[in-house]
């Protein structure tokens, strides 16, 4: 899974997220209607992990489906709104432009990603050793 966060559709509880992203304009997707590719989306990503993460981790699981030309889909909807919710009752900031926020910050995340994944990381990457974790020793 992609994202744990505690507390967040239950007090207590953990909640787990799984990102998919598709391409809409794909030739194999083209005849479908997009609301139907994001619920096929979600369905398949809690066939994939829902049941392991109730029975196993006890928690929550939410498909996060978005597709590369930035929509999202029903339950990624609905994660932002609560997520939103949270933040708008700890920060008394005004709703609509913490949502705003969110959904730009969103995709600029979704660009650089794909940025990535068609041109590569140009950081160079060092490796790291478990002997250097903190959490280790």
């Amino acid at each position: 899974m992609d994202v744990v966060a505690s507390g967040l559709w239950r007090d207590m509880q953990s909640a787990y997220m799984d990102v998919r992203i598709f391409h809409a304009n794909a030739p194999s997707y083209l005849k479908r209607p997009l609301e139907s590719l994001y619920r096929a989306n979600e369905a398949s990503k809690r066939q994939q992990y829902g049941k392991r993460v109730r029975e196993v981790e006890g928690g929550t699981f939410t498909p996060l489906v978005m597709n590369t030309a930035g929509g999202i889909g029903p339950e990624f909807q609905k994660f932002l709104q609560k997520v939103t919710n949270k933040i708008v009752k700890k920060t008394l900031e005004p709703y609509a432009e913490t949502i705003s926020h969110l959904r730009t910050r969103l995709r600029f995340v979704l660009l650089r990603a794909t940025l990535i994944a068609l041109r590569g990381n140009r950081r160079k990457i060092t490796p790291t050793s478990l002997h250097n974790c903190e959490f280790l020793t």
